[in-house]
């Protein structure tokens, strides 16, 4: 279930910090390079931080199951849609009988 309407917690926008560290970094591309340099060295030195940083950016943050407690195994969700057609004739226009489908089987 997503954030109920009109939620602005996950926004993207008016991310004052994230806007003034891309401005800063875009307009000087050899400090991007800097940091990146940085934490290839950190990473490369065993720093974990600096490992999964860099884990995270390439390959993804590894998604993690959806439990109930520490006793209970993983939450399984299952999705079902149903779809059922109208028949052409019984499509309620003018001069049509209105009435549904007698069966869900229209393939």
């Amino acid at each position: 279930m997503g954030a109920p309407v009109g939620n602005q917690n996950g926004a993207k926008k008016n991310r004052m910090l994230t806007d003034a560290l891309r401005r800063e970094l875009v307009q000087n591309p050899e400090d991007a390079l800097a940091v990146a340099r940085k934490t290839i060295d950190a990473a490369k030195a065993g720093e974990a931080w600096a490992q999964n940083l860099i884990y995270d950016r390439i390959d993804g943050k590894v998604p993690q199951p959806v439990v109930g407690d520490d006793e209970s195994p993983p939450i399984n969700l299952l999705a079902e849609v149903v779809t059922r057609g109208i028949k052409p004739a019984d499509s309620g226009l003018p001069g049509q009988s209105a009435g549904r489908a007698d069966s869900g089987d229209n393939a």
